[in-house]
């Protein structure tokens, strides 16, 4: 299985370890599930964010025509 190589602080490695031991998980374990879990997050905030500036894009003249500016 292909594999990558990521370099810790003590401290950050000592904090991996805490925390793989308190849910009782291999560190390997802990690492990429929280890798994955982060790029699934980011890319769905990605996502949500190109697809609502989309929309603001499609609603912002009928918003900006419907309220005087004192009113928005």
């Amino acid at each position: 299985m292909p594999g990558i190589t990521i370099e810790f602080t003590e401290e950050e490695l000592a904090e991996l370890r805490a925390e793989a031991k308190e849910q009782g998980l291999a560190i390997k374990r802990l690492a990429h599930d929280i890798l994955t879990e982060d790029v699934v997050r980011r890319r769905q905030r990605k996502h949500f964010t190109a697809e609502a500036s989309e929309k603001f894009g499609v609603l912002a003249p009928e918003f900006l025509d419907a309220f005087e500016e004192g009113d928005r």
